[in-house]
Protein backbone atom coordinates (compact mmCIF):
# COMPACT_ATOMS: atom_id res chain seq x y z
CA UNK A 1 0.00 0.00 0.00
CA UNK A 2 1.50 3.38 -0.85
CA UNK A 3 1.66 6.46 1.50
CA UNK A 4 -0.85 8.33 -0.61
CA UNK A 5 -3.32 5.18 0.21
CA UNK A 6 -2.98 5.14 3.87
CA UNK A 7 -2.97 8.80 4.28
CA UNK A 8 -6.36 8.70 2.22
CA UNK A 9 -7.16 5.79 4.80
CA UNK A 10 -6.38 7.96 7.83
CA UNK A 11 -8.70 10.62 6.37
CA UNK A 12 -11.48 7.91 6.53
CA UNK A 13 -10.74 6.90 9.69
CA UNK A 14 -10.63 10.95 10.89
CA UNK A 15 -14.28 11.26 9.22
CA UNK A 16 -16.14 8.25 10.70
CA UNK A 17 -14.86 9.07 14.05
CA UNK A 18 -15.65 12.92 14.05
CA UNK A 19 -19.15 11.71 12.65
CA UNK A 20 -19.50 9.64 15.63
CA UNK A 21 -19.06 12.45 18.37
CA UNK A 22 -22.00 13.74 20.05
CA UNK A 23 -24.51 10.27 19.03
CA UNK A 24 -21.61 7.27 20.38
CA UNK A 25 -18.74 7.14 22.20
CA UNK A 26 -15.57 5.71 21.23
CA UNK A 27 -15.75 2.60 22.49
CA UNK A 28 -19.34 1.86 21.06
CA UNK A 29 -18.11 3.33 17.64
CA UNK A 30 -14.69 1.11 17.39
CA UNK A 31 -17.13 -1.77 18.28
CA UNK A 32 -19.31 -1.23 15.48
CA UNK A 33 -16.81 -0.36 13.16
CA UNK A 34 -16.71 -1.29 9.54
CA UNK A 35 -14.57 -4.99 10.23
CA UNK A 36 -13.24 -4.59 6.60
CA UNK A 37 -11.94 -0.87 7.00
CA UNK A 38 -10.69 -1.76 10.44
CA UNK A 39 -8.52 -4.50 9.48
CA UNK A 40 -7.37 -2.99 6.77
CA UNK A 41 -6.01 0.05 9.31
CA UNK A 42 -4.61 -2.85 12.03
CA UNK A 43 -2.74 -4.76 8.96
CA UNK A 44 -1.26 -1.72 7.45
CA UNK A 45 -0.02 -0.86 11.54
CA UNK A 46 -1.81 2.87 11.45
CA UNK A 47 -3.29 2.43 14.97
CA UNK A 48 -0.90 1.89 18.14
CA UNK A 49 2.37 2.31 15.48
CA UNK A 50 5.86 4.02 16.90
CA UNK A 51 6.74 7.68 16.51
CA UNK A 52 9.37 6.42 13.88
CA UNK A 53 6.71 4.31 12.34
CA UNK A 54 4.51 7.02 11.64
CA UNK A 55 7.38 9.75 10.59
CA UNK A 56 7.71 6.76 8.07
CA UNK A 57 4.23 6.99 6.90
CA UNK A 58 3.84 10.53 6.15
CA UNK A 59 4.77 12.39 2.50
CA UNK A 60 6.02 16.09 1.23
CA UNK A 61 2.70 18.03 -0.03
CA UNK A 62 3.99 17.01 -3.40
CA UNK A 63 3.13 12.60 -2.24
CA UNK A 64 6.64 11.47 -1.87
CA UNK A 65 7.30 10.12 1.53
CA UNK A 66 9.72 12.08 3.50
CA UNK A 67 13.69 10.58 2.95
CA UNK A 68 14.97 8.45 5.88
CA UNK A 69 17.55 10.88 6.43
CA UNK A 70 14.97 13.78 7.28
CA UNK A 71 12.86 10.99 9.42
CA UNK A 72 15.63 10.61 11.78
CA UNK A 73 16.27 13.90 11.86
CA UNK A 74 12.27 14.72 13.33
CA UNK A 75 13.37 11.58 15.49
CA UNK A 76 16.85 12.50 16.82
CA UNK A 77 15.58 16.32 17.23
CA UNK A 78 12.81 14.92 19.24
CA UNK A 79 14.77 13.20 21.29
CA UNK A 80 17.46 15.79 21.70
CA UNK A 81 14.95 18.28 22.98
CA UNK A 82 13.59 15.80 25.35
CA UNK A 83 16.63 15.41 27.32
CA UNK A 84 17.60 18.44 27.23
CA UNK A 85 14.59 20.09 28.28
CA UNK A 86 14.53 17.10 31.22
CA UNK A 87 17.92 18.06 32.12
CA UNK A 88 17.27 21.96 32.26
CA UNK A 89 14.29 21.49 34.82
CA UNK A 90 11.67 22.77 31.75
CA UNK A 91 9.82 19.53 31.83
CA UNK A 92 9.79 16.82 34.86
CA UNK A 93 9.95 13.72 33.08
CA UNK A 94 10.03 12.43 29.20
CA UNK A 95 8.21 13.88 26.18
CA UNK A 96 7.82 10.27 25.58
CA UNK A 97 6.08 9.40 28.82
CA UNK A 98 3.70 12.62 28.59
CA UNK A 99 0.29 11.84 27.61
CA UNK A 100 -1.60 14.43 25.19
CA UNK A 101 -2.70 17.10 27.87
CA UNK A 102 0.96 17.14 29.49
CA UNK A 103 2.17 17.14 25.77
CA UNK A 104 0.67 20.72 25.33
CA UNK A 105 1.50 21.74 28.61
CA UNK A 106 4.92 20.94 27.80
CA UNK A 107 5.51 22.48 24.42
CA UNK A 108 3.84 25.82 25.35
CA UNK A 109 6.90 25.95 28.09
CA UNK A 110 9.49 24.79 25.66
CA UNK A 111 8.97 27.16 22.54
CA UNK A 112 9.01 30.02 25.54
CA UNK A 113 12.75 28.58 27.06
CA UNK A 114 15.55 31.15 25.50
CA UNK A 115 17.79 27.67 24.82
CA UNK A 116 15.35 26.44 23.05
CA UNK A 117 14.51 28.95 20.83
CA UNK A 118 18.07 29.40 19.78
CA UNK A 119 18.92 26.21 19.38
CA UNK A 120 15.29 26.12 16.94
CA UNK A 121 16.28 29.43 15.07
CA UNK A 122 20.16 27.91 14.33
CA UNK A 123 18.16 24.39 13.12
CA UNK A 124 15.76 26.63 10.95
CA UNK A 125 12.81 25.11 13.04
CA UNK A 126 13.47 21.79 12.98
CA UNK A 127 13.21 21.39 16.20
CA UNK A 128 9.75 22.64 16.91
CA UNK A 129 8.43 21.06 13.63
CA UNK A 130 9.82 17.58 15.77
CA UNK A 131 7.51 18.29 18.58
CA UNK A 132 4.47 19.53 16.60
CA UNK A 133 5.00 15.89 14.60
CA UNK A 134 5.12 13.87 17.44
CA UNK A 135 1.71 15.85 19.07
CA UNK A 136 -0.24 14.90 15.83
CA UNK A 137 1.23 11.49 16.31
CA UNK A 138 0.25 11.37 19.84
CA UNK A 139 -3.28 12.98 19.21
CA UNK A 140 -4.06 10.26 16.24
CA UNK A 141 -2.91 7.54 18.90
CA UNK A 142 -4.49 8.93 22.00
CA UNK A 143 -7.53 7.72 23.11
CA UNK A 144 -9.48 10.44 23.52
CA UNK A 145 -12.50 9.77 25.53
CA UNK A 146 -9.96 8.83 28.56
CA UNK A 147 -8.41 11.77 27.93
CA UNK A 148 -11.50 13.88 28.39
CA UNK A 149 -12.66 11.77 31.08
CA UNK A 150 -9.70 12.50 33.17
CA UNK A 151 -9.80 16.33 32.63
CA UNK A 152 -13.87 16.20 33.85
CA UNK A 153 -13.07 14.42 36.64
CA UNK A 154 -10.41 17.17 37.76
CA UNK A 155 -13.05 19.45 37.17
CA UNK A 156 -15.78 17.92 39.55
CA UNK A 157 -13.41 17.82 42.08
CA UNK A 158 -12.03 21.55 41.95
CA UNK A 159 -14.04 22.80 44.91
CA UNK A 160 -13.02 26.57 44.03
CA UNK A 161 -16.11 27.08 41.30
CA UNK A 162 -19.33 26.47 41.82
CA UNK A 163 -21.76 23.71 40.36
CA UNK A 164 -23.25 25.74 38.38
CA UNK A 165 -19.99 26.59 37.06
CA UNK A 166 -18.67 23.10 37.03
CA UNK A 167 -21.56 22.45 34.47
CA UNK A 168 -20.50 24.99 32.16
CA UNK A 169 -17.15 24.12 31.83
CA UNK A 170 -17.55 20.51 31.42
CA UNK A 171 -20.61 20.89 28.59
CA UNK A 172 -17.97 23.04 27.01
CA UNK A 173 -15.51 20.45 27.22
CA UNK A 174 -17.81 18.20 25.39
CA UNK A 175 -18.89 20.63 22.90
CA UNK A 176 -22.55 21.52 23.84
CA UNK A 177 -24.32 23.49 26.71
CA UNK A 178 -23.60 27.57 26.10
CA UNK A 179 -20.43 27.79 24.58
CA UNK A 180 -21.77 25.60 22.03
CA UNK A 181 -25.07 27.85 21.40
CA UNK A 182 -22.84 30.77 21.15
CA UNK A 183 -20.69 29.82 18.66
CA UNK A 184 -23.70 28.42 16.64
CA UNK A 185 -25.02 31.90 16.76
CA UNK A 186 -21.81 33.47 15.97
CA UNK A 187 -21.16 31.30 12.88
CA UNK A 188 -25.09 31.36 11.76
CA UNK A 189 -25.25 27.75 12.66
CA UNK A 190 -23.00 27.13 9.35
CA UNK A 191 -19.91 25.27 9.47
CA UNK A 192 -16.98 28.27 8.24
CA UNK A 193 -15.25 25.88 5.44
CA UNK A 194 -18.40 23.72 4.09
CA UNK A 195 -21.27 26.54 5.01
CA UNK A 196 -22.82 22.76 5.89
CA UNK A 197 -25.80 23.98 8.45
CA UNK A 198 -26.55 19.71 9.39
CA UNK A 199 -26.04 20.08 13.85
CA UNK A 200 -25.47 16.61 13.88
CA UNK A 201 -21.93 17.28 12.45
CA UNK A 202 -20.95 20.90 13.50
CA UNK A 203 -18.44 20.96 16.10
CA UNK A 204 -17.81 23.53 18.94
CA UNK A 205 -14.15 23.20 18.66
CA UNK A 206 -11.78 24.97 20.64
CA UNK A 207 -9.09 26.96 19.29
CA UNK A 208 -6.33 26.97 22.19
CA UNK A 209 -6.93 22.69 23.55
CA UNK A 210 -9.02 23.05 26.54
CA UNK A 211 -7.05 20.98 28.60
CA UNK A 212 -4.21 23.71 29.04
CA UNK A 213 -6.95 26.39 29.10
CA UNK A 214 -7.84 28.31 32.35
CA UNK A 215 -12.00 28.61 33.43
CA UNK A 216 -12.98 31.59 31.91
CA UNK A 217 -10.52 30.69 28.29
CA UNK A 218 -12.85 27.29 28.08
CA UNK A 219 -16.17 28.68 27.86
CA UNK A 220 -14.85 31.75 25.85
CA UNK A 221 -16.60 32.09 22.39
CA UNK A 222 -14.03 34.03 21.11
CA UNK A 223 -11.51 30.70 21.29
CA UNK A 224 -13.99 28.20 19.58
CA UNK A 225 -14.84 27.68 15.65
CA UNK A 226 -17.52 26.27 13.86
CA UNK A 227 -16.36 23.41 11.90
CA UNK A 228 -17.88 20.28 10.34
CA UNK A 229 -16.71 17.27 12.23
CA UNK A 230 -13.66 16.14 8.98
CA UNK A 231 -12.39 19.54 9.02
CA UNK A 232 -12.43 19.43 13.41
CA UNK A 233 -10.08 16.84 13.46
CA UNK A 234 -8.08 18.09 10.91
CA UNK A 235 -7.88 21.11 13.09
CA UNK A 236 -7.29 19.44 16.66
CA UNK A 237 -4.35 17.50 15.22
CA UNK A 238 -2.78 20.34 13.95
CA UNK A 239 -3.20 19.73 9.89
CA UNK A 240 -4.41 22.93 9.21
CA UNK A 241 -4.17 26.07 10.91
CA UNK A 242 -5.76 29.72 10.08
CA UNK A 243 -4.71 33.33 9.91
CA UNK A 244 -6.11 36.27 11.46
CA UNK A 245 -7.73 37.79 8.23
CA UNK A 246 -9.00 33.40 7.34
CA UNK A 247 -6.60 32.04 5.01
CA UNK A 248 -6.39 28.47 5.53
CA UNK A 249 -2.68 26.84 6.46
CA UNK A 250 -2.24 23.25 5.39
CA UNK A 251 0.23 20.87 6.67
CA UNK A 252 2.86 19.49 4.76
CA UNK A 253 1.90 16.13 6.06
CA UNK A 254 -1.61 17.00 3.69
CA UNK A 255 -0.54 15.43 0.07
CA UNK A 256 -2.15 17.85 -2.99
CA UNK A 257 -4.19 14.84 -3.93
CA UNK A 258 -5.46 14.41 0.01
CA UNK A 259 -6.12 17.89 -0.38
CA UNK A 260 -8.39 18.00 -3.77
CA UNK A 261 -10.47 15.26 -1.76
CA UNK A 262 -10.96 17.44 1.22
CA UNK A 263 -11.24 20.61 -0.98
CA UNK A 264 -8.81 22.87 0.71
CA UNK A 265 -6.10 24.79 -0.70
CA UNK A 266 -3.17 27.15 0.92
CA UNK A 267 -4.25 30.18 1.29
CA UNK A 268 -8.01 29.94 0.75
CA UNK A 269 -9.64 32.96 3.28
CA UNK A 270 -12.56 31.77 4.96
CA UNK A 271 -14.51 34.43 7.30
CA UNK A 272 -13.70 33.60 10.86
CA UNK A 273 -15.64 36.60 12.25
CA UNK A 274 -11.65 37.66 13.47
CA UNK A 275 -11.56 39.82 16.32
CA UNK A 276 -8.84 41.24 18.70
CA UNK A 277 -9.69 39.07 21.48
CA UNK A 278 -9.08 35.86 19.84
CA UNK A 279 -5.35 36.92 18.96
CA UNK A 280 -4.08 34.66 21.55
CA UNK A 281 -5.78 31.71 20.58
CA UNK A 282 -4.94 31.79 17.20
CA UNK A 283 -1.28 33.02 17.57
CA UNK A 284 -1.24 29.86 19.83
CA UNK A 285 -2.33 27.22 17.55
CA UNK A 286 -0.05 28.73 14.83
CA UNK A 287 2.77 28.29 17.10
CA UNK A 288 1.95 25.54 19.21
CA UNK A 289 -0.38 23.36 17.39
CA UNK A 290 -0.13 23.18 13.62
CA UNK A 291 2.58 20.72 12.11
CA UNK A 292 4.18 22.88 9.31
Amino acid sequence: MSNDEKLSIFFIVVAIRALSLGSIKRDHFEKNMTQKLYNMIKKEKLINMTFLEWLGTATKANGDPLSQRTIEHYYSGFEITSKEMLQEGVISKSLFEMNLNELDLAISLILNTPSFKTKDSVGKHMYSNALKRYRCYLYLNSDLGIQEEIEVAAIKEDMSITATEKETIIKARRGQGIYRDRLLEKYNHQCIMTQISLSQVLVASHIKPWAICNNQERIDVNNGLLLSATYDKLFDSGLITFTKDGRIKLSRLISKENAQKLNISNNVEYNIDYNVNMEKYIKYHNECIFVG
